[in-house]
């Protein structure tokens, strides 16, 4: 049920979320860190499910708005 704030809004509470995605590297170690191996990618409307904008060339890398900071290789066995 959504309510009504007829009165105004006093404050508002914050709320985050950590996501984590895994772009594939092969087994040469060549990373294929691009939109289209990222989980939150909307393949159908071709935007970027985090930031809601499309992306520059999807197929080749992430977008400059990309809020995703890359960490270390994760080994897969």
């Amino acid at each position: 049920m959504s309510r009504s704030f007829e009165s105004g809004v006093a404050s508002y509470i914050i709320g985050e979320a950590v996501v984590r995605n895994y772009f594939p590297v092969d087994k040469k170690g060549n990373a294929d860190i691009c939109c289209v191996h990222c989980d939150f990618y909307r393949e159908a409307s071709h935007k970027c499910g985090l930031t809601g904008k499309i992306p520059e060339y999807p197929n080749k890398y992430v977008g400059k708005e990309c809020p995703l900071e890359q960490i270390d290789i994760e080994e897969v066995t």
